[in-house]
């Protein structure tokens, strides 16, 4: 997804998750998006398996360039989530 389409879904209030997969320091020096939701890439499968992601509500998944994201998106969409990932991730967003 490209960051004006996700700017105007945010902007329009249409209900998705965005799933921030970097770790806790790159967030801490970089900060995240509003209303973003912090689950390291190395942790999404696992709280996927408990239940921490919905299954009913489109995901965006953001990294800092796109490359993590990407991947743990296509792995989602793969086990039958509704999911996007920030090409560009916070790079993009900041510009």
């Amino acid at each position: 997804m490209k960051i004006s389409a996700l700017k105007e879904k945010m902007a329009a209030r249409e209900g998705m998750m965005l799933l921030d997969v970097r770790e806790p320091d790159e967030v801490a020096d970089g900060g995240m998006m509003p209303g973003a939701v912090n689950i390291p890439m190395g942790k999404v499968f696992v709280e996927a398996g408990k239940g921490a992601l919905p299954k009913d509500t489109p995901i965006v998944t953001i990294c800092r360039s796109g490359v993590r994201a990407e991947i743990v998106a296509r792995e989602l969409k793969e086990r039958g989530y509704d999911v996007d990932f920030l090409e560009g991730g916070m790079t993009a967003w900041e510009e």
